[in-house]
């Protein structure tokens, strides 16, 4: 069993869009954790509105790989497109952070809200 550590990111009807992916996530996985929902800023000139996140402690028995593609399968249902992204609009972004204690994105050390997140369940 692997330990997967994800933070969910959403700048349109967030609180809704959260709650879908994390509904999803668990017809695939068993979620362990999840911290408290903070909001921070947009970062990028295609993102004009807050995101709300939230991190995701649960167990997979896919490899990272695989698992990463659920999550893409997963931002997709809920209507994340190129198309969208390039507005600044985004649904859900499903992003792995660790991996079996191992840091994937170093988003955990470049984005404070990131790493505020996740350390609540690490």
């Amino acid at each position: 069993m692997n330990t997967a550590i994800v933070l969910l990111g959403s700048n349109v009807d967030a609180d809704q869009n959260i709650d879908a992916a994390k509904d999803r996530l668990s017809e695939f996985f068993e979620i362990d954790l999840c911290s408290s929902r903070i909001e921070s800023e947009a970062i990028g000139e295609n993102y004009v509105t807050p995101f709300l996140n939230e991190a995701v402690k649960l167990y997979s028995d896919e490899t990272s790989e695989e698992t990463i593609a659920i999550f893409k399968q997963i931002e997709v249902e809920l209507g994340r497109t190129p198309e969208s992204k390039k507005k600044g609009i985004v649904p859900i972004d499903i992003d792995l952070i660790f991996w079996n204690d191992n840091l994937m994105r170093n988003d955990y050390h470049r984005f404070p809200f990131v790493k505020k997140c996740v350390d609540e369940i690490r």
